[in-house]
């Protein structure tokens, strides 16, 4: 078996590697490009509290000079994945949530008496509103942007060759606007894809997926981490035939 992961390659790294275990081979097609913003340390001045539902927003704060006074602040972490990698690198308060934005929406809610202020860390692009879902509950959040994702616009040379001699047997799509991406940048090739399993973080993901590709080949991930997506991978190794 052959999987195509599509995340950033600092992502990707650590699931290659988790695959390849169950004996696949695994290729890497980055579909989103990370480029980190300056977090200068008058931007954490203020904060009480710190929100986080990337990974990458963590690695932009790990690099900057605001991270000295962020890693004496609580932390709520989206979950366990980027809570891990917020201990890691310095981080002593860690709050997981389940694995969305929204889940951690009721933890915000409970600490807004005396948790505040809230500045939440994030990408450009918001696959879930949290600002927008906790200003509707009188909860106030400042966001700054430290990193901005860029779409790729083109499949590597080597991907679609193995498309066209349909090679890849499975792809593991993220977010939605990786799945977006994918159905955009295959949609004209002249490539059979009708027997690749689409694995997915969650129905979010698969439901961008569908409105730019039809395929009923996906599979979803029971909760939106890496560790659930990597239960359905285990799944579709043992008995291939069954999915």
């Amino acid at each position: 078996m052959h999987v195509l992961i599509t995340r950033p390659k600092d992502d990707a790294e650590p699931l290659k590697s988790k695959i390849e275990q169950l004996g696949w081979r695994v290729s890497l097609e980055p579909l989103i490009r990370v480029v980190r913003d300056p977090i200068p340390p008058s931007a954490v001045k203020n904060a009480a509290t710190l929100i986080v539902t990337s990974r990458n927003a963590l690695r932009s704060l790990a690099a900057s000079p605001a991270l000295q006074h962020a890693i004496k602040l609580p932390l709520l972490a989206v979950g366990p994945g980027t809570g891990s990698l917020a201990r890691e690198i310095g981080f002593q308060t860690v709050f997981e949530g389940a694995g969305t934005g929204a889940d951690l929406v009721p933890e915000i809610m409970r600490r807004s008496a005396s948790g505040g202020p809230f500045l939440y860390l994030s990408g450009d692009v918001l696959a879930f509103d949290l600002p927008k879902a906790l200003a509707e509950k009188k909860v106030n959040v400042r966001r700054i942007i430290t990193y901005r994702s860029v779409a790729a616009e083109t499949l590597s040379p080597i991907t679609i060759d193995a498309l066209k001699r349909r090679d890849i047997d499975v792809v593991t799509l993220m977010s939605p606007r990786t799945a977006a991406t994918w159905g955009k940048l295959v949609s004209d090739l002249p490539a059979d894809l009708s027997e690749i399993t689409y694995v997915c973080l969650s129905e979010n993901v698969a439901n961008a997926l569908r409105s730019g590709l039809p395929t009923s080949k996906i599979l979803t991930a029971a909760r939106p981490n890496l560790e659930e997506l990597f239960i359905v991978l285990k799944r579709l190794a043992a008995r291939p035939e069954a999915e």
